[in-house]
């Protein structure tokens, strides 16, 4: 076999795991920068103010739908200088804690009266809130992470609450690969590049699964 063909098969064979891993299991929470929770890769103006929407994307465990979420969202470095405001979802009759951890620590869980789904199926975005950004400038990451202080110990992860009551049942939503982390660090389930001048595929978005692109297959060749 050539190498063009060697190099070609293993483009086909990263572009059907991608494309199997969406969408992930048991979904995922994610920062965007549109109101349709569809752009990672977010640029505020010029002041560092700008809109965010916070979704769940359901999968696996969450594809029926969910009745509540329980997270947060690190600032990656720590922003001192900016303020951001946490408006909940309008379904939501419960909102507890502030989700940014812009250095001091931080956690959010939300709820709603009945089972938040459109289709049924996974990759449902459900709305858990907006976030309003003031005097965020230079390049950050905001990462989806477990809350602080979870309800329940043992789920150090970002997780959900299904649409089965009265259980309620509780699920972790998909970790970075290797996560939790053997070296400590916390657990990430979600990344977006702000004000990033370089955001690509890798750069942001759902992080379970090392990315692969058609860039570091092409690298093959050098």
């Amino acid at each position: 076999m050539s190498r063009f063909s060697i190099v070609a098969t293993l483009a086909l064979c990263l572009i059907s795991a991608v494309a199997m891993a969406e969408p992930p299991s048991n979904g995922y929470i994610g920062v965007f920068g549109d109101a349709a929770g569809t752009d990672c890769c977010v640029t505020l103006n010029k002041s560092g103010n700008g809109k965010l929407s916070v979704y769940m994307v359901t999968g696996g465990a969450s594809a029926a739908g969910i009745t509540g979420a329980e997270y947060k969202v690190t600032v990656e470095p720590p922003a001192p200088d900016a303020f951001i405001h946490w408006t909940p979802a309008p379904a939501a009759n419960v909102s507890v804690g502030h989700p940014v951890d812009n250095g001091s620590g931080g956690g959010n869980f939300v709820s709603f009266k009945s089972c938040q789904t459109s289709t049924g199926l996974s990759g449902d975005k459900v709305f858990l809130g907006s976030l309003h950004v003031i005097n965020l400038t230079g390049e950050h990451k905001l990462v989806v992470r477990a809350h602080d202080a979870p309800i329940n110990p043992a789920f150090n992860c970002p997780s959900v609450l299904l649409c089965d009551g009265p259980v309620f049942t509780q699920v972790c939503l998909t970790l970075k690969e290797g996560d939790p982390a053997l070296s400590g660090e916390e657990p990430a389930a979600f990344v977006s590049a702000v004000n990033s001048p370089d955001c690509a595929g890798t750069s942001c978005g759902f992080v379970a699964t090392e990315e692969k692109t058609w860039t570091s297959v092409k690298g093959l060749f050098r």
